[in-house]
């Protein structure tokens, strides 16, 4: 493991610029060329790779029941790619690439499985001066949200995604889905990236390549800093927004590692924000008044927000002054025609039945596990069941990654329940099939991260609040679902795993009606309102409390108090280690970026 304290700097400008949005490519025009490229990063003396030249890449929009083409061209240089038996390291192949779509509900499957064209299937390897294919078909009962895409080539996608190559997908609302007063609301599409071009360099030197190989040192020699938060590709732009009007924010933290948060209570404008959807999904009930929005690598959020002045116009930073986190400077000016009302509308969503509310369903004992995310092994395991994703692992006997071995097997039309460890110290990231918290000590975040909740990353602020349990139902699509922590060093690194999901093609959980007996399972319809049977063996109890819980709490004080002394002497005993070998008090990264996330 690369190891490293993680220090943020972000500038400070006395002439921000109005935020610009990349180019929108529609699936109706597809098919679309995506080049990946050297291009320069911004003036700061080198340069980095990029989706079509530019950070981020083109936003790709397309609707329910569409196929998104895309033609992949690798135009890195050949001679910068290096083996990994040559690098002797993790890091390598830094310029063989491949596309995976964070978030959408699409097959894994590709040429590999002699199919015309690639999916999101990150076992794929497009080498420099080679081209591919891609065909995503969106299902046509998909259900509407924003989701990301980035580079997953295993040993090369932390250089490639933290460098800055990512782009946005948003799968549109069909007509009638929300009210007006959602509908009609302008949308800012918002790629939050940070940059730690120590790390970057480092990679770059393991890897053997020349792009990001002395951006750290570019950096200091132009007077930059060494890690810095972009939006939209600029360094603190400012954001227009009219006072007394709702704005719905479409927010990705497009990052390797670290994580950034929003404040709407720093002044001088009195700012409302509601959180409609996380992840791509929509709220059960929106919306949900929060505070902040706390984003971890990977993760999205939907917010409407809704700011007055005392006097227009005025200016509002997007955390308290000084913050690391504060990237953008909103612009906050007079409302042209009458304000938006200051109350929205409660509404419940329809959901595609394969996001039907799992928290009453019945789970085979059978499809219950423990999903664990082990930081000092690198290894994602199920049921006890999995080995770290090393090249020298993934290659014995002559093999390939595409050969390595499960971690599981799930079924089509089943539903799981998982005990989910590590999370507080690793990102969960889940491919293909999203997943819902169904048990969780308490609501954290100041409510923003609640029970019932869908994600498919997902990141604790304490280990305290750890494990939880999740549920999700394997619906309609066959092949490997990859899971891996999204602090990519750490997938690179060998972080990462998949089930092999079996059953027949196309099946799905046939007690989602039960579930949600609104659910849909074609392309959505306005006019259409179901009212489906409920099938009483489809439901089932809660999920439980995890048993180390019953340790804590109801094993009764004298446990607690020996856990509570044990980790005192622990903690005593690491700082007197660390004051015999007169070091300071240096933090692995894991807990680093907990402390961050609090």
């Amino acid at each position: 493991m690369l190891s490293r304290l993680l220090v943020a700097v972000v500038l400070t400008s006395a002439d921000a610029a109005e935020l610009t949005y990349p180019n929108v490519l529609h699936a109706a025009d597809s098919p679309h060329d995506l080049s990946l490229q050297a291009t320069d990063f911004l003036d700061w003396g080198f340069q980095t790779r990029a989706w079509n030249g530019g950070v981020p890449g083109p936003t790709f929009r397309m609707k329910p029941g569409q196929t998104l083409k895309i033609n992949l061209f690798n135009k890195l240089n050949p001679a910068d790619s290096k083996k990994c038996t040559d690098t002797a390291s993790e890091f390598c192949e830094s310029e063989v690439t491949n596309l995976h779509t964070h978030g959408l509900h699409v097959s894994a499957k590709g040429k590999a499985d002699n199919l015309p064209s690639e999916s999101d299937d990150i076992f794929v390897s497009v080498k420099p001066g080679e081209n591919t294919t891609y065909e995503f078909k969106i299902p046509e009962f998909h259900a509407p949200g924003m989701h990301w895409y980035h580079p997953h080539h295993h040993h090369a996608t932390t250089i490639q995604a933290g460098g800055g190559a990512a782009g946005v997908m948003i799968v549109d609302d069909p007509e009638g889905y929300l009210p007006k007063e959602y509908a009609n609301m302008p949308d800012k599409i918002m790629v939050v990236s940070y940059h730690d071009l120590a790390l970057l360099q480092e990679i770059a030197l393991s890897s053997q390549t020349k792009i990001l190989a002395d951006a750290a040192d570019k950096a200091a020699l132009n007077s930059k800093p060494a890690s810095v938060y972009l939006v939209n590709g600029q360094w603190k732009p400012e954001l227009t927004i009219e006072g007394g009007k709702w704005t719905r924010l479409r927010m990705v933290f497009a990052a390797v590692e670290l994580n950034w948060q929003m404040e709407v209570d720093v002044g001088p404008a009195a700012c409302q924000l509601q959180l409609l959807a996380k992840d791509g999904i929509y709220l059960s009930t929106m919306p949900r008044p929060v505070q902040h929005i706390p984003l971890y690598p990977g993760a999205r959020a939907d917010v409407a927000i809704r700011c007055t002045c005392p006097t227009y116009p005025c200016k509002m930073p997007s955390a308290v002054e000084g913050s690391d986190f504060n990237v953008f400077t909103y612009n906050i000016v007079a409302p042209t025609g009458a304000e938006d009302p200051a109350t929205l509308p409660t509404f419940s969503p329809a959901k595609p039945c394969y996001l039907a509310d799992l928290q009453s369903a019945n789970v085979p004992v059978a499809n219950q596990g423990v999903l664990n995310l082990d930081g000092g092994g690198f290894i994602v395991s199920y049921n006890g069941v999995g080995q770290s994703m090393t090249y020298a692992n993934t290659h014995a006997g002559g093999k390939t990654q595409r050969q390595f071995p499960p971690i599981g097997e799930l079924k089509t039309g089943n539903v799981y329940e998982m005990t989910v460890g590590g999370a507080a110290q690793h990102p969960l990231h889940v491919h293909v099939n999203p997943y819902q918290i169904t048990w969780i000590l308490t609501s954290y975040h100041r409510g923003y991260f609640q029970r019932g909740d869908w994600h498919d990353t997902l990141m604790l602020p304490s280990a305290i609040l750890g494990p939880i349990k999740i549920r999700t139902q394997i619906d309609t699509f066959t092949g490997k679902q990859v899971v891996h922590c999204h602090i990519l060093e750490h997938e690179d690194e060998g972080m990462m795993g998949f089930f092999q999901v079996a059953g027949t093609e196309d099946e799905a959980y046939k007690c989602a009606e039960s579930l949600d007996t609104k659910c849909y399972r074609t392309a959505f319809n306005a006019s259409v309102t179901y009212n489906h049977p409920v099938d009483q063996t489809c439901l089932g109890a809660g999920s439980t409390m995890p048993g180390i819980y019953y340790l804590l709490f109801i094993g009764g004080p004298i446990g607690l108090l020996a856990l509570c002394g044990c980790c005192g002497f622990g903690f005593v005993k690491y700082r007197a280690n660390q004051a015999a070998e007169g070091g300071g008090d240096p933090e692995a990264e894991e807990v680093e970026l907990t402390e961050q996330a609090a």
